[in-house]
């Protein structure tokens, strides 16, 4: 498990891509094949549990939003760590708790999820969709891979299971919540820079994808990062 407090990291799988933005955490099964990339000033706690901890399995890996358990928690095994071995039963039961408690946090397992294509259309899709995120539509999407919409909706279908404007709605809550976390931009910019003409219309889709609003998220993620000093 590793929990990002300053910077961010780029988890590239099988499957797709994960971006862990600050006060997020993702969760890798042991036995995933994995590459990581991390931004400058990266500041992460990483925790190897025991799969044999786990009450619960799954084959992906999963990214949510921490909470100030989590930071206090690992905070408290980072100092007890320095003084082993005389902590180590107790350090060996605090591993064994948070292994139960991530069946419980980590319970949205698409969050900053992007999947991977695997074809030159969908490679060229995803690029397009990414760069243009203001003003992207399925119609301009499919011009600039030079394929008919139901082609593409197929492939996207087919690849991402995702319907095109699903998939766009996901890259665009992607790329807004990598923003919110930074904590720099008014929410309104943030909503024109990801392609929403009006706060309440991308107040209304963000909520919709992440269960809270744009100002409870960035809240959120302000009020965990000043609970551990930062």
């Amino acid at each position: 498990m590793i929990l990002v407090v300053r910077g961010q990291i780029d988890v590239e799988g099988e499957a797709g891509g994960w971006l862990v933005v600050p006060n997020h955490m993702i969760f890798i099964p042991a036995d995933r094949a994995f590459n990581l990339r991390t931004s400058d000033g990266l500041r992460a706690h990483v925790a190897f549990l025991a799969p044999e901890d786990h009450p619960w399995h799954h084959h992906g890996c999963w990214v949510t939003q921490a909470n100030p358990l989590v930071h206090e928690l690992l905070t408290l095994m980072l100092s007890m760590s320095e003084r082993a071995p005389e902590t180590g039963s107790t350090l060996r039961q605090l591993f064994r708790t948070l292994s139960h408690l991530c069946q419980e946090w980590f319970s949205n397992p698409k969050m900053l999820w992007l999947p991977v294509a695997k074809s030159d259309e969908m490679r060229r899709l995803i690029s397009y969709i990414s760069t243009h995120l203001a003003d992207v539509t399925v119609a301009s999407a499919c011009a600039a891979c030079r394929l008919a919409p139901r082609t593409m909706q197929r492939l996207s279908q087919e690849e991402f299971s995702f319907g095109l404007k699903s998939l766009i709605i996901e890259v665009r809550m992607m790329r807004a919540m990598e923003l919110l976390a930074q904590d720099s931009m008014p929410i309104e910019t943030v909503a024109q820079s990801v392609g929403y003409a009006s706060v309440s219309s991308f107040t209304t889709a963000f909520t919709n994808r992440a269960g809270h609003s744009p100002g409870e998220y960035r809240q959120r993620n302000r009020a965990a990062l000043q609970s551990c000093g930062i």
